[in-house]
């Protein structure tokens, strides 16, 4: 039997369970828990594991990290991939005490601040705690060449200068690097082919050209994920077979102007030119087909979660989940299991294999004459 949720159901930052419908889809290999410790509990061969980092939406608050997906796949390497990266999103992660030094592969759907306020602390924090290698970006390429990822990612490292020199003689130096392919914005394109998982991008809809989504292909497995997008044909034709579809969804209109305190034309604006609302949300997973939908990139607070759900199940009646900060997806042949993940708050970054190793980059900078003086000596 489906679960019903509406305003009184727990939160998961209240100690709740999932926000799904059907946190069981199949029959899994064994009986799961309705959380997850991750430390105990590894993506098995084979299957994917998809895992919110940031559920939230531009509004930062300490129970919502901003827009993140992290992919985990049961391959020999174990790969990792992070599908945009929001403010908030590496603690998350770090607390999942997956290693620091596999955090490499970062795919980006557009340039909103929200989806890349963590790009710093991927790139030169993550060196500090012990990534060597370095980061490789995915994102659209802009309508015009300012505009796109490439553009972005310079910009970023210009910003960074400082910091970048301050690397010298660390071993992280050669970890706090980008290295940036675009993709285009325009049509559907294969963007990655390794170790067995595929990646593809596809066109959406959000505001200006530029923004796309993504779907990953793993042992015939699929995760598809929207960005940021209003309802559009090349997103549900990317769905054709899917396991997952991780779908963005705003309050509607009526709740957004009410809750963010702005006039309903504007809310209007926001939700309907903008984004998806639970009802258009409710069509496209009904368009989609995929083994369970989720309602992705929106405010998990009681006032919000009940009228969404509500408004999306006017439309759909599938196995559905709202994702809130942490809920994994198991997905297998035989099933997908829906489940809260437990992390340690204050875990300190893991180690694990990389591939550069050896001395750092260059030597370290020779300390400036007036530090002699300055420094407290006893």
């Amino acid at each position: 039997m489906a679960r019903e949720i509406d305003e009184l159901t727990e939160l998961a930052y209240e100690g709740g369970e999932p926000l799904s419908t059907t946190p069981v889809v199949g029959t899994p290999f064994r009986a799961p828990t309705s959380h997850l410790t991750t430390s105990a509990d590894r993506v098995r061969d084979g299957e994917i594991r998809v895992t919110v980092l940031g559920s939230g939406d531009p509004f930062v608050k300490s129970s919502q990290a901003c827009a993140s997906l992290l992919i985990e796949v049961g391959n020999r390497e174990r790969d990792l991939f992070f599908f945009d990266l929001g403010s908030g999103a590496l603690a998350n992660y770090n607390g999942l005490m997956l290693p620091v030094t596999a955090a490499t592969k970062v795919f980006l759907t557009h340039l909103h601040a929200d989806h890349v306020g963590d790009m710093p602390t991927m790139v030169w924090s993550m060196a500090k705690a012990g990534r060597r290698d370095l980061v490789e970006v995915w994102g659209p390429a802009g309508e015009t060449p300012e505009l796109g990822t490439r553009a972005y990612t310079e910009h970023l490292a210009a910003a960074h200068a400082w910091d970048m020199s301050s690397l010298r003689g660390h071993p992280g130096q050669s970890g706090a690097q980008m290295e940036t392919t675009e993709v285009p914005w325009d049509r559907t394109a294969t963007v990655y082919d390794r170790n067995g998982v595929q990646v593809s991008s596809f066109p959406v809809i959000h505001i200006i050209n530029g923004a796309v989504g993504y779907r990953l292909d793993y042992n015939g497995r699929s995760v598809v994920f929207s960005g940021d997008t209003r309802p559009c044909h090349p997103l549900v034709d990317a769905c054709d077979g899917a396991d997952l579809l991780v779908h963005e969804t705003f309050p509607s209109a009526p709740v957004f102007a009410q809750k963010a305190g702005v006039p309903l034309g504007f809310a209007e604006q926001v939700v309907n030119g903008a984004h998806t609302s639970p009802t258009a949300a409710g069509r496209v997973f009904a368009r989609a087909g995929a083994r369970m939908s989720v309602m992705w990139h929106l405010a998990v607070d009681h006032q919000v979660v009940g009228p969404a759900y509500a408004d999306m199940r006017t439309q759909y009646d599938g196995p559905v989940t709202i994702a809130q900060d942490l809920t994994t997806f198991d997905i297998s042949v035989e099933a997908i299991v829906t489940r809260q993940a437990i992390i340690d708050p204050a875990a300190w970054p893991v180690l694990g294999p990389t591939t550069i190793t050896g001395p750092p980059m260059s030597p370290p900078p020779e300390p400036p004459a007036w530090w002699a003086g300055a420094l407290l000596s006893d």
